[in-house]
């Protein structure tokens, strides 16, 4: 080798993750195709929205790291590595980097990157350790703005609120809405929101009332009026203003409002199919309507992927849309049995919960009823109720549960005391393999009936847990029985004979054991929350991870749920039935590579469950 190739080699050994490889002899090799570069300050080496077909090393000099908007992300210096990232993309980067010195540069071949990846441990173990910081770069790639799916709420306001304060009268506030030729009008006390009135309410509460113009404002307004984050998505007002039968919703950052939506506010973005299915489904008056409407959702979940629409948005919408079906069929219920002779409360479990769901769902579902319960007086009428929904539920595309875990089954069909001692039982004497199979009780939410007692179950089990920490010991336990499908050299682990043997599946062994730990991390800090991103947000809060890592359980969930989802639509547009079944071998490289790391972050989070909750018992 000659003078100038040995003095290249050495600079690179000098530096991870070339110093632990130096008696692999295809460094030699790889040295020999090595481009040398020099740049002066200033000039780009991946310039922005360009392909890349190279790792630089950087032999002397500084490189600025900038996003797609041009904003620095990082600088790095001599010794250090770039480019790899759009390697593992097929050369597609996400961002941009230019000189900030004169720099001399070693630019080695992607194909020699690729190969030393696959092959040696300590050079694909080396950029794992940037594992995290890859996957999020990924998951911004995937990200999209073009519907209403995908658009934050505070992008459809239009103007500055307008408000007046409470201590105004009805003539008062007709007259600044006129002025302002707006639809409704914010109520405050001391710059607080406390109210909302609308055109519809100076109508009916108080020009068909016949109510003096100088009544106070506080006679017509609705307090305490539903309201949304500023981050929160387009397609949750829809959900939310449907399911409320509301027509405005105060928009508020940081606890102040900064405006207003309304439902026509919505329409003039885009009357988005997938979203008001629920509509039609609350104008259905049998069972045969909503049978039709069920077939429609199919094409929903696809048009929702279609749009570029994330796995929150989309859980988000189906869980809905199952909620809305559960709840007309209650009513339809109720007028077909007569009103409940005792207040009851319609509990969903698990995906529908944690509003989770997908296109492909069985029923998980129970019922509470109140103490006042007597089984000899009131027995038939909740049988003959549950049984009728469940029934239809199954006929609207939602299948019985295979566990039995419905308010058909008697045994999830009882009084809030009995509930009480179920979990009571459960959380108290834990037994691995009975958690592991009701371990979805533990997400539960009330969506019809009397929701307090839902809510009165949720708080007795957050009790408990508080004082038997044990208790998350058996959960830790549970959260570690599904492992990812990695085996050894980053090859994915394929599930047993038949159909299935060149799969795996995506909810059993991803999905489901970051939601397992999750849970575990939830119940440790009291959380309240049953939404998986939303309890990462209380678990951060509480520090019970690492800085970073429950961003990094996000990510993984997003990006698994993506794969996930996709491989569903595909399996619809292929005339098949959705599953959760994958075979490796139908994904692309992007998302193999990316699977993986979110694989290998799921796998360190099971460790480190299992130390973080070890040995806690009651």
């Amino acid at each position: 080798m000659d003078v100038e190739l040995t003095e290249i080699l050495e600079a690179l050994c000098q530096h991870a993750p070339f110093d632990d490889m130096a008696d692999d002899p295809q460094l030699n090799d790889m040295t020999k195709e090595i481009e040398i570069q020099y740049m002066r300050a200033g000039e780009w080496v991946i310039a922005p929205s360009s392909l890349n077909n190279a790792l630089f090393f950087i032999r002397s000099g500084a490189i600025e790291v900038l996003s797609k908007d041009e904003k620095l992300i990082r600088r790095m210096n001599e010794g250090e590595l770039f480019g790899y990232f759009s390697l593992l993309r097929g050369g597609k980067s996400s961002q941009s980097m230019r000189t900030i010195e004169d720099s001399l540069l070693y630019r080695i071949p992607a194909r020699w990157f690729l190969k030393f990846y696959e092959e040696n441990d300590t050079f694909s173990d080396f950029f794992e350790l940037a594992r995290e910081v890859r996957l999020r770069v990924a998951m911004d790639s995937q990200s999209s703005d073009v519907s209403l799916m995908t658009c934050p709420v505070v992008s459809l306001l239009r103007r500055q609120p307008i408000s007046t304060d409470l201590s105004s009268d009805i003539r008062t506030a007709a007259q600044i809405m006129t002025e302002h030729r707006v639809s409704s009008l914010l109520i405050t006390e001391n710059d607080e929101l406390i109210g909302i009135i609308t055109d519809r309410d100076l109508r009916t509460r108080a020009v068909a009332q016949g109510l003096n113009y100088d009544t106070p404002i506080s006679t017509i307004m609705t307090r305490d009026p539903l309201v949304m984050d500023s981050g929160d998505y387009a397609s949750e007002a829809v959900l939310k203003m449907m399911g409320r039968n509301v027509h405005h919703i105060p928009i508020v950052k940081n606890g102040r409002p900064i405006g207003v939506i309304s439902t026509g506010d919505l329409i003039q973005k885009e009357s988005h199919g997938s979203v008001y299915l629920i509509s039609d489904i609350y104008k259905q008056t049998s069972i045969e309507g909503l049978k039709s409407i069920s077939r429609k959702m199919t094409h929903t979940f696809t048009q929702l992927v279609l749009a570029d629409a994330n796995t929150q948005m989309i859980g988000n919408a189906m869980s809905h849309i199952g909620t809305a079906f559960v709840k007309r069929l209650l009513q339809l219920a109720e007028e077909k049995f007569g009103p409940p002779p005792v207040p009851y409360c319609f509990i969903a479990l698990g995906s529908q919960a944690r509003e989770e769901q997908t296109i492909k769902t069985d029923q998980d579902n129970a019922l509470i009823l109140s103490n006042k319960y007597n089984p000899e007086q009131h027995g038939d009428y909740f049988k003959n109720l549950s049984d009728w929904v469940c029934q239809h539920l199954d006929a609207c595309g939602y299948d019985l549960c295979t566990g039995d875990i419905m308010a058909s089954n008697t045994r999830w069909r009882q009084p809030l005391n009995v509930w009480k001692d179920y979990f009571s039982e459960w959380i108290q004497q834990p037994k691995a393999e009975a958690l592991l199979r009701l371990s979805i009780f533990f997400d539960l939410r009330g969506i019809y009936g009397d929701k307090t007692l839902a809510k009165q179950l949720n708080r007795h089990i957050r009790q408990e847990v508080k004082q038997h920490p044990g208790f998350l010991t058996f959960m830790a336990r549970n959260a570690n029985q599904r492992k990812p499908p990695l085996g050894f050299f980053r090859q994915f682990v394929l599930d047993g004979g038949g159909k299935q043997s060149h799969t795996f599946n995506l909810k059993e062994r991803g999905i489901a054991p970051i939601i397992d730990i999750v849970r575990v991390h939830a119940f440790a800090c009291g959380s309240d929350k049953l939404n998986t991103l939303e309890r990462l947000e209380d678990i951060e809060a509480a520090g019970l991870l690492p800085d970073g890592r429950a961003k990094d359980l996000a990510l993984a969930l997003e990006m698994i749920g993506m794969v996930r989802i996709r491989n569903q639509k595909d399996q619809i547009e292929a005339g098949e039935e959705p599953n959760n079944q994958v075979n490796p071998e139908n994904l692309s490289s992007f998302e193999k590579r990316h699977l993986r790391d979110a694989f290998h972050i799921v796998a360190r989070q099971q460790e480190f469950i299992k130390f973080r909750y070890a040995g806690k018992r009651s």
